[in-house]
């Protein structure tokens, strides 16, 4: 369900294009996903109602667990920069 989710949220910011500048169709995109990185969703068209299906607060389970992990390592580079910062005087 996670790489519904990142491919529905893709979709969804509609700032992705083919080649000749138009919005790709969902079947397209996610033919995409599934060449790249080696899955199936056997049915996007089934995979995106289970998702818009899901309550309002579990809409993105997969896309707040990459923020937060992005967050955190955000956090930890900026403390290396200031503990370096703080070497270096």
């Amino acid at each position: 369900m996670g790489m519904t989710e990142i491919l529905s949220a893709l979709m969804l910011l509609g700032g992705i294009t083919d080649n000749t500048g138009k919005h790709p169709t969902i079947i397209a995109f996610s033919d995409v996903f599934e060449q790249a990185f080696g899955f199936s969703f056997n049915g996007i068209y089934d995979r995106q109602n289970e998702l818009f299906k899901r309550k309002s607060c579990n809409l993105t389970k997969t896309l707040d667990a990459l923020k937060a992990v992005l967050i955190k390592e955000y956090k930890k580079r900026q403390a290396e920069v200031l503990k370096n910062k703080d070497e270096k005087r």
